[in-house]
């Protein structure tokens, strides 16, 4: 056998050694962890800040895989990833139940899998067999804060309401539906005259959909929106109607766009939360179970509400 040869037949070797184990068996190599996101918009361009200073204090190799909010597409990336070996998996859904198969994949393979953000399966807490922990903040809890909200600022009175939700399907816009919804039921006299799920979070279709809502011609008394971009769309469809009336307007999510709506009194409310921190967490938590430290099922992160009255306190991250 030629020296040729035998170098190209070593180097075989060794690439299929190092393919079969997820490239992590090569001596000084850092862990990989695939980070699979549902689809692209700024809150997760500020939460992947978190997870990369994590990673680099803790020594992993995090490979980022976007879903375009194609759960079918996410669940072929799992796929992917699990036939690569990865050392972990950190998974947002696109569909908390579609995404279900994820967690056998993973199991079979002995790969750990993480969920953050977007729960998978029922529970809105995050808790399902298979999954080593949630990091998130619980869409229910979301959908009752809007439901806070709304209450704060329409007391006992008849109001028509107007409902601004996300991507239709993911765990966010069913629980932050149905968390709010129950708390409308308990008011006889209030009513979602329009509701409106919008593809991609996007500002444009929140803008579109209550500029639809405002041409029905009925009087609006809260626009309540999901996330803080279809707030601020809200506020400036609001504005250009030029309404003989007040409307008002409740976001989730606090931005540095929504800071001057609220301070003018034009968004009255959002939440906030750390979402790097989010990021950051998640993927400390990986860490932890790749060293096998035994981490928490659930880590919940719990928001604050933003009105003008704490507006000056809280600095916004997106």
């Amino acid at each position: 056998m030629t020296k040729k040869i035998l170098v190209l037949l070593i180097l075989a070797a060794l690439t299929s050694h190092v393919f079969a184990n997820g490239q992590n068996d090569v001596e000084g190599g850092n862990p990989q962890v695939a980070v699979l996101l549902p689809g692209s918009v700024e809150f997760f361009m500020i939460q992947r800040k978190g997870m990369d200073e994590a990673a680099e204090k803790f020594g992993l190799d995090l490979i980022y895989s976007d879903a375009e909010w194609d759960a079918g597409k996410q669940l072929t990336q799992v796929e992917n990833f699990v036939a690569r070996g990865v050392d972990a998996i950190l998974l947002c859904s696109a569909d908390n139940i579609a995404l279900m198969p994820s967690i056998e994949l993973c199991q079979e393979a002995g790969i750990p899998l993480i969920s953050f953000t977007n729960i998978l399966g029922e529970d809105p807490t995050g808790d399902v067999a298979g999954v080593e922990s949630f990091i998130g903040i619980n869409d229910e809890y979301l959908g009752s804060l809007m439901g806070e909200m709304a209450e704060s600022l329409l007391g006992n009175e008849p109001a028509n309401i107007v409902l601004i939700e996300g991507t239709a399907g993911t765990a966010p816009q069913r629980l932050r539906s149905k968390a709010f919804k129950e708390v409308v039921a308990k008011h006889s006299n209030w009513e979602i005259i329009y509701s409106q799920s919008i593809p991609g979070w996007t500002k444009e279709g929140a803008l579109a959909a209550v500029e639809a809502s405002l041409q029905k011609g009925v009087q609006i008394d809260l626009i309540s929106c999901q996330w803080y971009a279809a707030a601020s769309a809200a506020a400036e469809a609001v504005e250009e109607a030029g309404l003989d009336y007040d409307v008002k307007i409740t976001g989730l999510e606090f931005s540095k766009e929504l800071v001057p709506y609220i301070k003018e009194g034009k968004v009255d409310m959002t939440s906030n939360a750390s979402i790097s921190n989010m990021g950051y967490v998640a993927v400390e938590t990986a860490s932890k179970v790749l060293n096998g430290v035994k981490v928490e099922k659930i880590i919940s992160i719990i928001p604050e509400i933003v009105s003008a009255a704490n507006v000056d306190s809280v600095v916004p991250e997106l």
